[in-house]
């Protein structure tokens, strides 16, 4: 039996986003995962393969390891350390953004053509807005950070609000800053539902995060200490390069999530799924007018 189709045009509770959440990635895991798996795990990989080569480094250091003859040397070690750090940083970002882009570009295939979504087509979304979603993320980062340097609470807000702005862009063809007022003309009102289902997905999402690092942990103590079985850098970057992978991937409950509770906000202050289902029973009634 076919899955029914999701309704996104809805207002929902904490509980019915949460399902709807889960629901939708079950009912699509196969397409969307192919959509993940091609655009956007070869540049997971290399974050994680990069963020392996530095912890490996950082924790041979940290169990005295490694020596260094000279300052020079040292200094050396550092900036050849710290460029491991930027590039997976880099690759995190962009597989971050890739990962928001092809969920989003995924939803939004689904509700235009009822459930049917071509690959090529979400290829297409990420093509046309990977440039202008990237910037605008590094932008979203900086005023977080910002905002939270100010005062803490402010930076939350800020946080909650603009977690939508990927999707904005995309679904309402706007630019950075018009999609930022437009997050906060969401949120206004709503904001502590907004952060107390955001806080429920990041605890999912950190508890089988952990789950997934365990054997990171393991390798890690293993290292410091100088047990058998933790001096394979190989193994180390693997574990690492395993755990930044699949850190990543996890976000796709989160960024499904943030969808759910975008659709959601705006029926609460618009109503447009309301309004296209009343059309939609005026066409209907029309029509059979007609045949009458």
């Amino acid at each position: 039996m076919k899955d029914p189709l999701i309704e996104f045009r809805l207002e929902r509770d904490l509980g019915q986003k949460l399902n709807t959440t889960f629901t939708f990635l079950r009912q699509n895991f196969r397409p969307l995962f192919k959509c993940i798996l091609l655009f956007v795990v070869p540049f997971a990989l290399l974050a994680g393969i990069f963020s392996g080569i530095y912890q490996g480094i950082q924790l041979d250091e940290l169990s005295g390891a490694v020596e260094y003859g000279s300052m020079g040397a040292y200094t050396f070690a550092q900036t050849v350390n710290s460029a491991h750090y930027w590039v997976s940083l880099f690759f995190s970002l962009v597989s971050f953004v890739l990962l928001s882009l092809t969920i989003y570009s995924y939803m939004l295939q689904y509700m235009q053509h009822r459930g049917q979504v071509d690959s090529a087509q979400v290829w297409e979304g990420i093509k046309s807005n990977f440039i202008p979603v990237l910037y605008s993320s590094v932008g979203v980062i900086l005023i977080s950070v910002l905002a939270t340097l100010l005062l803490v609470l402010p930076g939350i807000y800020v946080a909650v609000a603009l977690c939508m702005f990927a999707l904005v862009m995309l679904h309402e063809e706007v630019g950075f800053l018009d999609a930022v007022e437009r997050c906060f003309y969401l949120i206004k009102g709503y904001w502590w539902p907004s952060f107390g289902f955001l806080l429920l997905l990041a605890l999912l999402q950190g508890i089988i995060g952990f789950v997934a690092s365990l054997p990171a942990m393991a390798l890690y103590i293993l290292r410091i200490f100088h047990l058998p079985g933790g001096d394979s850098d190989v193994l180390l970057v693997v574990a690492t390069g395993f755990t930044t992978f699949i850190s990543l991937l996890l976000y796709a409950l989160t960024l499904t999530g943030v969808a759910f509770q975008y659709f959601d906000l705006v029926e609460k202050k618009e109503g447009v799924g309301l309004l296209e289902q009343v059309n939609q029973i005026g066409a209907q009634r029309e029509t059979s007018l007609d045949l009458l």
